[in-house]
């Protein structure tokens, strides 16, 4: 379970005051908000990108808050593919683990067959789902998602969204996604949380 109680962040200006949020396990949540408002400040925050000016983070009744990112246990998956490519897509797994099951990560994202292939040859869709993969390789606690449905045509973002949600369900890890689009949050999401 995730809890985020009071978290406050400013740079020039206010991005958010006293933010409180409890994750149970398998709970998604969206939070939305215009550009700018702090919508993706707020999970690099949680995820240990950045760091709160005040608050807490507890993860299953651990406090993380000053942890550095790579002990906190949390995935985070960018609005664009964070791919390397110069690594084919089974050694781009492997950055999430070195031994993990790879056709099997692949075939849950509908990927079967990809291992060997070139990162530059995939889809917009194909390259989100890659990292899709990676993240969850790592077993995260919770996982984090910025705009990733954002920059991928509208056909292909609504299967997306549908074939995300499912596989978190079924792996009942919980997650939190931004993004502005409203349409995306009520069909992705259990809850919307306007940070506006």
């Amino acid at each position: 379970m995730l809890i985020c109680t009071k978290l406050e962040k400013s740079f020039d200006k206010e991005l958010f005051s006293n933010f409180s949020l409890s994750l149970n396990p398998g709970e998604i949540v969206a939070i939305t908000g215009p550009s700018g408002c702090g919508k993706t400040t707020l999970l690099r925050c949680i995820c240990g990108l950045e760091t709160l000016d005040s608050g807490q983070i507890l993860l299953d009744d651990i406090d993380i808050t000053s942890k550095p990112a790579e002990e906190r246990g949390i995935g985070l998956i960018f609005q664009k593919p964070v791919l390397y490519p110069h690594l084919n897509v089974e050694k781009n797994l492997k950055l999430g683990s070195k031994d993990g099951d790879f056709a099997a990560a692949l075939e849950e994202v509908n990927l079967s067959g990809f291992e060997t292939r070139d990162v530059a040859t995939l889809s917009g869709g194909e390259g989100q789902r890659l990292a899709l993969a990676r993240a969850l390789l790592a077993k995260p606690s919770v996982l984090l998602l910025d705009e990733p449905f954002s920059s991928i045509d509208a056909d292909l973002s609504e299967k997306l969204v549908r074939d995300v949600r499912s596989i978190l369900k079924e792996r009942n890890c919980p997650a939190i996604l931004v993004t502005h689009n409203i349409t995306i949050a009520d069909s992705f999401a259990d809850s919307v949380i306007s940070l506006a």
